[in-house]
C-alpha cells in the first residue's frame, strides 16, 4: 500500500501594499514636552483643557463651559480643572479657572507642547495612551514604598 502525499493547495499570493508611516518619530518632539506629557498629563481631555485655556488666556472658565468645549460632562471637566490647577497649569478663583502656568519654564514647555500637538497629534496622543493609568502607577508605587520599609 503506497502512501500518497497530499499537496497543500497553492494559494495565490496577494501583492503587499507598501506601508507608509503616517506618524512622526518621537525624536522630533522635544524632550521637555515628552517629560511633561509622561509626568503630568494623564489624558487627552487634560491636554485639550490646557490648550483650550491657553488659547483663551484672559478668560476664566467654569466646569460647564470647559466640559462643553472638550466634550465631557461638567463633573468630569470639574475634576480635570481641579487636577490641572493642583499640577500648576491653572489658577482657580471660586469656581472659575484661568490658564496660569506656575513657572516660566512650564509656560515655555506648554508652548512647545501646543506646537508638537499641532504638528504631531498622533504621536503625542500615543504617548498619553501608552502611559499606565494613574491607578496602575499608584498600585505599583505601593510596592516600591513597601520595599523601602
Amino acid at each position: 500500500m503506497s502512501r500518497l502525499r497530499r499537496r497543500r493547495p497553492v494559494v495565490p499570493s496577494t501583492p503587499q501594499r507598501p506601508t507608509t508611516r503616517l506618524t512622526v518619530p518621537a525624536k522630533e518632539i522635544p524632550d521637555s514636552v515628552k517629560q511633561l506629557v509622561l509626568s503630568r498629563i494623564d489624558s487627552v481631555p487634560e491636554l485639550e483643557t490646557i490648550l483650550l485655556l491657553r488659547e483663551h488666556e484672559q478668560q476664566a472658565w467654569t466646569a460647564a463651559e470647559t466640559g462643553q468645549r472638550i466634550y465631557v460632562s461638567p463633573t468630569v471637566a470639574a475634576h480635570i480643572l481641579k487636577v490641572l490647577a493642583e499640577r500648576g497649569f491653572l489658577e482657580s478663583t471660586e469656581s472659575r479657572y484661568r490658564y496660569a502656568p506656575a513657572t516660566h519654564e512650564l509656560r515655555k514647555t506648554i508652548d512647545d507642547l501646543a506646537d508638537a500637538y499641532t504638528h504631531h497629534l498622533v504621536e503625542v496622543t500615543r504617548m498619553i495612551h501608552a502611559k499606565p493609568s494613574a491607578s496602575v502607577r499608584q498600585f505599583a508605587d505601593a510596592f516600591v514604598l513597601g520595599k523601602r520599609k
